[in-house]
């Protein structure tokens, strides 16, 4: 499987969690490093770049990874029934396979990205962009899963803090009626579950 490794870097925290990680994937990788504000605008600027991958994963610079996360996740995105997008968990280990949302260093199948498309940079920001992300890939078709015996860092907390300048709990509640109506659209078939870009 043919990789691509986006390196997520804005902010001012130092890269060396970055540098670990790509020195601990376990195989073989292309890189890049974006330095973009927004969440869902990094994302997309990394799917920009991976039109020739059979799948793009994303390390954030402040998630530390097991040793041979890369492996684990491409094995999991190979084997895990239907899967589309395999994580890193933040939690505990887990302890048997299940679809459910992640969030966290995603590892993306390339026909996941084809069937939905885009991040939605409306959530600008930070915002449900991950949840919103994994209701559209099963509405797709595809599962999205922790992998076991692949237990990650979070430095900080991953659901509050404020180290890029904003509150991501403010973030989160400015845009959760967007985020609950969009799901509905999308469900019931009145908005398109692909973003385009414009």
């Amino acid at each position: 499987m043919k990789v691509l490794v986006c390196c997520l870097v804005y902010g001012n925290r130092p890269l060396d969690i970055i540098y670990n990680n790509l020195e601990n994937a376990g195989m073989d990788f292309d890189f890049g490093f974006i330095n973009t504000e927004g969440i869902a605008n990094a994302m997309n600027e990394g799917l920009d770049y991976a039109f020739e991958y059979d799948a793009i994963a994303y390390l954030a610079n402040d998630i530390e990874e097991p040793v041979d996360w890369l492996v684990k996740k491409v094995d999991a995105l190979k084997t895990y029934p239907e899967a589309g997008i395999v994580a890193s968990s933040l939690d505990n280990h887990k302890t048997h396979i299940e679809s459910e949302f992640i969030i966290s260093n995603w590892l993306i199948k390339r026909e996941v990205v084809d069937a939905i498309g885009l991040f939605n940079e409306e959530y600008f920001p930070y915002g449900a962009v991950d949840l919103e992300y994994c209701q559209r890939t099963w509405l797709a078709g595809f599962k999205t899963y922790y992998v076991m015996s692949c237990k990650a860092n979070h430095i900080g907390s991953h659901a509050s803090g404020n180290e890029y300048g904003y509150s991501k709990e403010e973030m989160v509640n400015k845009y959760w009626a967007k985020y609950v109506n969009e799901i509905e659209e999308y469900r019931n078939k009145t908005k398109d579950i692909k973003i385009c870009k414009k």
